[in-house]
């Protein structure tokens, strides 16, 4: 029984450890690309990563974040396309600890 236990217990406390991808949307508004994370657990977590915007031309322009989430908040990560080019696509790579 103690074995079990001890199985049990060690399953949990590593499955803590890892990093695990939130839930996100994604928000495109011509020059403006805006990924929205959302911290669904009950504790502070740390997230960071990359949001990625292409322009109608192909290119691909990203920015790199990392901030604390509060417990049921939400955070918005950015990326900016300056005038004549405008997003047409936008994604994210999100790991929160």
């Amino acid at each position: 029984m103690r074995f079990l236990l001890t199985t049990v217990a060690s399953l949990f406390i590593s499955t803590a450890a890892f990093a695990w991808v939130p839930q996100w949307n994604y928000q495109i508004n011509g020059y403006q690309a805006a990924v929205t994370m959302y911290n669904p657990t009950g504790y502070t977590v740390y997230c960071q990563g990359y949001v990625t915007g292409q322009v109608q031309n192909g290119f691909a322009v990203n920015a790199w974040f990392a901030d604390w989430v509060g417990p049921f908040q939400y955070r918005t990560a950015w990326v900016y396309a300056t005038p004549p080019y405008f997003f047409v696509n936008a994604w994210a790579n999100v790991n929160c600890q």
